[in-house]
């Protein structure tokens, strides 16, 4: 049985995250060389399944897709831009 760090079972198509960079993925293939276990993700990438840690799909995260317009009220909203009609060239 392939474990997290947690101890909990990792199998094909569990949702999991790299615990040092916070990566996450499916599990699409679990590898074995030699005496090393690797758990391949769907980024192609390959970890050992103890920096790896089950997460539920609920954890996904959602993305947003907001056109240009939509994304910039977001930001005056949250405070993160502000928009002004000074003209003041380059403040000469």
């Amino acid at each position: 049985m392939i474990q997290d760090v947690n101890g909990n079972e990792i199998t094909i198509s569990s949702y999991v995250r790299y615990v040092n960079t916070g990566t996450k993925g499916h599990v699409v293939d679990i590898k074995t060389d030699e005496n090393s276990v690797w758990v391949v993700l769907d980024n192609d990438l390959m970890y050992k399944p103890y920096l790896l840690e089950i997460l539920e799909e609920e954890e996904k995260e959602k993305r947003e897709v907001l056109d240009k317009d939509e994304l910039i009220k977001k930001l005056m909203k949250e405070g993160k831009i502000e928009i002004s009609n000074d003209i003041d060239a380059c403040g000469t």
